[in-house]
C-alpha cells in the first residue's frame, strides 16, 4: 500500500476541473489517472426493528441520512467526483422474508450480502441494479470483543456484487456519518491510524471520516489525505468501473438540512429513545446532550456529535457545521472546481532503458465548494525519459526487481532461506501484468512481492507497452510512451520489412519419438509454428517441442507435454505456446531471437501424420557476406587443405577410444504446490563433443524423476472464548491459525485448499 500512497503525498490541493475534449478522448481510451464522475447506485434496506421505531417517517428518515452521506462524498477533500444515489428502497416487515439479523455483526453482514446478491439484477445497465447495498437496523451490533460496533463492511469490495454491502446500527442522525464511514471501507479506505497511512502522511488527526472512532468530524476537511489517496488509487486501478454509468432513475434525496426536518427534541429521541429530551444549559450547536437514565438516576448523555445542520438556534438562525449562523448564510452558492496549472515533471524512474516522469495538477482554481462539481479530466500526465539502452547484463529490468527479494523466504518453510526469485509471466492476467509477481526458482510457488513494478518496466517480454503507476500503457518499440513506432517483420523498430527474408516450410513425415523440424537461428523474428491436429483432432499424439543448443528441452521434453498455455522465456524475448489442448497447436514469438533454438515434433501413439507449418524471418545477407561464404564452401574440401595452389593429402587421424557420459539438467518445479508430487529433469547421453548419443552405460543412468512436495498446511484451532453475554444469546469465537506440519505460522490464504473450521458460534450461558 505504501507505493500506492507515496505518489499522492504532494496532492494537498483539491483535484478538480473542466473536462476538455482531449481529456475525454484519453479517458474513454484508458480512464487512467483521470478524475471521472462516479455514481454509487445504492440499495437501502430497513429491517423490522427500524419499521417499528420510525413508523411512517422511515423512508424520509433514511433518505435524510443518505443525503448527509452524499454531501460528505461531495466534499473536495476526497479528491474525486463521487455521487451517492439511491436506486431502490426496501422495508422488511417480516423477519423470515429478509436476511437473518443478530447481534453478531460479522454474521449479519454475511447473511445480508448473500441475500441482496440474490435480489440484484444481473446487468449493471438495468435501472434497478445497485452497486452497493446498505442494511439499517436497531439491533445492537457486536464485534469480536465488544458491542460498541456501529457498522461493518468488507474493505475494497465496491463493484463486487457478492460483497459490496454494509450493515449500520441506527443511533440517530449521526448514523449518516457511520454510513459514509462504512462506504469508505467498501471504497478500500482503511482507518487513518494504520501503519501504511502514518508512514506516508505522518500521524493523522482523529477527526476525519475514517478515524477508528467517529467522535467529532472536521466538517471543513472531513477526509484525510490518506483516505483521498487510497480511494484515488482504487479508482485509478479500475476497481470502480461499475460506477461509471449514470443512474436511469433514482429516489430524490431531501434538499433540506436534517435539522430543518428533525427538532432538537426529536434528535434526542432518535439517538437515545422515546422520552429523551435535550439537556439544559447546552452551548448552541455544539455537542448534543440528551437526558437518559442510569441506575434509576436522570443523567445527560451524548454521541459526541453536534446539533444537526439546520437546527434552529435563535431568531432567524440555524446551526451549520457546529456553529450558530444567520439563516440567510446557511445556504451558500455552489462553486464548481477548475484545474490549476500543471506542476513540474518529477524525477525519472530509471537511469537508462526508458524511464517515466510524472506531472500533476490540482483542482484548486477555484476549489469546489458547497456541493459544487469536482474537476473532471486527466490529473496526472507522464512522459518518457532516459531512453538510451542499459548495458547488457543478460537480465531484464523485471528480473532485477525480483532478484532484489532473493533470500526473502516470506517466513514459510516451503521456501529455502536462500530462495532465488524469477519473474512469472505465464498465467498472469492482463490486469496484473504491472504487479511484481515472482516465482521461487525451481518451485511452483509464486507471490506478489510488490503491488506495482517500477515505472518503465515492460508489461511483458514481447510487448513494447510499459508500466506506469501500476497500469500498462501503450508505448512504441523505441520505448517512448505514446509513440506509434512498431517492429516490422524483421524485428527492426520502425523498419520497412526490407532487411529480412521469409523462411517457411512443412513437416509431415515423422518416425516414432522426437523429429527434427527446423532450426531457428539467431535473429529469427515473427516466428509462427502451427501443428494442425489430424482431421481436426485435439489429441492426435503429435506435440511441438523446443530445445536449446545444449540439448536441454524448454518445452515438451522427456515425453512429458504441457496441456495448458505457457510462456517460455528465452534470450531475446518470449515464446508463446498454446498448449496441447487445442486442435491447432501454436508456438509464436515476435522479437528477434538472441540464441538458436531447435523445433521438433514428438510423435507417439497411433502415429497419425502431423502437419507442422513454420514460418519466420531472418536478416538478409549483404553481397560481401554471400561472397565470403561461397569462398569458404569452395575451399572446405573434405580431407584436403588448399593453400598457395599446392595440394597435400591429410593423414587420417588416429582414433582414440571414445568415452560417452550421462549428463543431467536442473530439476524442474514440483508438479504440486503441496502434498505428494513429482519432479523431472533432463538426463542425456553425450559424446566427447557434447552431442547427443546412445552409447552410454544404461545401468549407470541417473534418475530422471523423483518424489517431491512439502506437507500441506493445516488449520490450528484455538480454544473457544467466553460467551459475549453473561446471560441470554451471545456469541463466542476461537482463533484459527494456518500452520505447517511443524507448527510454523503461515498467512491464512495458504490454507485456502483446506476446509476452514467455524470461527464464530452462538452461545447461551444461562437464560436472562
Amino acid at each position: 500500500m505504501l507505493e500506492s500512497l507515496e505518489k499522492y503525498k504532494t496532492m494537498k490541493g483539491q483535484n478538480k476541473g473542466n473536462l476538455t475534449e482531449t481529456a475525454l478522448k484519453r479517458m474513454g481510451r484508458s480512464k487512467r489517472f483521470a478524475s471521472i464522475p462516479r455514481y454509487v447506485e445504492a440499495l437501502i434496506v430497513a429491517d423490522e426493528s427500524m419499521a417499528k421505531f420510525h413508523g411512517d417517517d422511515l423512508k424520509h428518515y433514511l433518505l435524510t441520512l443518505m443525503s448527509v452521506a452524499a454531501r460528505l462524498y461531495k466534499h473536495p477533500s476526497i479528491l474525486n467526483s463521487i455521487n451517492i444515489v439511491v436506486v431502490k428502497f426496501m422495508v422488511i416487515n417480516e423477519a423470515d422474508k429478509g436476511p437473518k439479523v443478530s447481534s453478531n455483526a460479522a454474521l449479519t453482514l454475511r447473511n445480508f450480502c448473500t441475500w441482496q446478491k440474490k435480489l440484484n439484477k444481473h446487468n449493471d445497465k438495468h435501472p434497478e441494479y445497485w452497486d452497493t447495498a446498505i442494511l439499517f437496523t436497531k439491533q445492537d451490533l457486536c464485534g469480536a470483543t465488544t458491542c460498541d460496533t456501529l457498522g461493518m463492511a468488507d474493505v475494497g469490495t465496491m463493484c463486487d456484487s457478492k460483497r459490496s454491502c454494509s450493515v449500520i446500527e441506527d443511533d440517530g442522525l449521526p448514523s449518516a456519518f457511520t454510513t459514509a464511514h462504512e462506504l469508505g471501507h467498501v471504497f478500500n479506505m482503511p482507518h487513518d491510524n494504520v501503519k501504511a497511512c502514518e508512514e506516508v502522511f505522518g500521524k493523522l488527526r482523529d477527526n476525519h471520516m475514517m478515524s477508528p472512532t467517529l467522535i467529532q468530524i472536521d466538517r471543513n476537511n472531513p477526509w484525510s489525505a490518506c483516505s483521498a489517496a487510497i480511494i484515488t488509487d482504487f479508482l485509478d486501478s479500475g476497481h470502480g468501473d461499475c460506477l461509471l454509468d449514470q443512474p436511469q432513475k433514482s429516489l430524490s434525496l431531501p434538499d433540506m438540512l436534517p435539522g430543518a426536518s428533525y427538532s432538537l427534541n426529536r434528535q434526542c429521541e432518535l439517538a437515545f429513545g422515546m422520552g429523551s429530551k435535550p439537556c439544559p444549559y447546552m452551548q448552541s450547536c455544539a455537542k448534543l446532550w440528551c437526558t437518559g437514565k442510569a441506575r434509576g438516576q436522570l443523567v445527560c448523555q451524548t454521541r459526541h456529535f453536534p446539533w444537526a445542520d439546520g437546527t434552529s438556534c435563535g431568531d432567524s438562525k440555524v446551526c451549520v457545521r457546529g456553529a450558530c449562523t444567520d439563516k440567510q448564510n446557511a445556504t451558500r452558492n455552489r462553486v464548481d472546481g477548475r484545474w490549476g496549472a500543471w506542476g513540474a515533471f518529477g524525477a525519472c524512474s530509471r537511469t537508462c532503458g526508458g524511464g517515466v516522469q510524472l506531472a500533476k495538477r490540482d483542482c484548486n482554481n477555484p476549489t469546489p465548494a458547497n456541493g459544487g462539481k469536482y474537476c473532471q479530466g486527466v490529473r496526472v500526465k507522464y512522459r518518457s525519459c532516459n531512453l538510451e539502452p542499459c548495458p547488457d547484463t543478460g537480465k531484464s529490468f523485471r528480473e532485477e526487481q525480483c532478484e532484489a527479494f532473493n533470500g526473502f523466504s516470506l517466513n514459510t518453510n516451503r521456501l529455502a532461506p536462500s530462495v532465488v526469485w524469477v519473474p512469472k509471466y505465464s498465467g498472469v492476467s492482463p490486469k496484473d501484468k504491472c504487479k511484481l509477481i515472482c516465482r521461487a526458482n525451481g518451485t511452483g510457488y509464486f507471490y506478489v512481492l510488490a503491488p506495482k513494478v517500477k515505472d518503465g518496466t515492460p508489461c511483458s517480454p514481447d510487448s513494447p507497452a510499459v508500466c506506469v503507476q501500476g497500469k500498462c500503457i501503450r508505448a512504441g518499440c523505441d520505448g517512448k510512451l505514446s509513440s506509434n513506432k512498431k517492429f516490422d517483420k524483421c524485428g527492426v523498430c520502425g523498419g520497412d520489412n526490407r532487411s529480412c527474408r521469409k523462411v517457411s516450410g512443412l513437416f509431415t513425415k515423422p518416425i516414432h519419438g522426437y523429429n527434427f523440424v527446423v532450426m531457428l537461428p539467431v535473429g529469427a523474428s515473427n516466428i509462427d509454428i502451427r501443428q494442425r491436429g489430424y482431421k481436426g483432432m485435439v489429441n492426435d499424439d503429435n506435440y511441438l517441442a523446443v530445445k536449446d543448443t545444449r540439448g536441454r528441452y524448454l518445452l515438451n521434453g522427456q515425453y512429458v507435454v504441457s496441456a495448458v498455455e505457457r510462456d517460455i522465456t528465452v534470450r531475446g524475448g518470449l515464446l508463446r505456446y498454446s498448449g496441447t489442448a487445442t486442435a491447432v497447436e501454436t508456438l509464436q514469438a515476435t522479437k528477434p531471437l538472441k540464441e538458436p533454438l531447435t523445433v521438433e515434433v514428438l510423435s507417439v501413439g497411433k502415429m497419425t501424420p502431423p502437419r507442422v507449418r513454420y514460418s519466420f524471418y531472418i536478416p538478409k545477407e549483404n553481397k560481401e557476406e554471400r561472397t565470403l561464404k561461397k569462398e569458404g564452401r569452395a575451399n572446405a574440401q573434405n580431407s584436403v587443405l588448399v593453400e598457395n595452389n599446392k595440394v597435400e593429402l591429410k593423414k587420417p587421424p588416429v582414433r582414440a577410444p571414445v568415452s560417452y557420459k550421462w549428463t543431467t539438467g536442473a530439476w524442474e518445479e514440483c508438479s504440486v504446490s503441496c502434498g505428494s508430487g513429482l519432479q523431472r529433469r533432463l538426463v542425456q547421453c553425450l559424446d566427447p563433443h557434447g552431442r547427443p548419443a546412445i552409447n552410454c552405460d544404461h545401468t549407470q543412468r541417473p534418475n530422471a524423476m523423483r518424489a517431491c512436495g512439502d506437507p500441506c498446511p493445516i488449520w490450528n484451532i484455538g480454544e473457544w472464548s467466553h460467551c459475549s453475554k453473561t446471560c441470554g444469546k451471545g456469541f463466542k469465537r476461537r482463533v484459527l491459525r494456518c500452520v505447517t506440519e511443524t507448527g510454523l505460522l503461515l498467512p491464512r490464504d495458504h490454507c485456502t485448499g483446506q476446509r476452514k473450521p467455524q470461527e464464530l458460534d452462538f452461545c447461551v450461558t444461562k437464560p436472562c
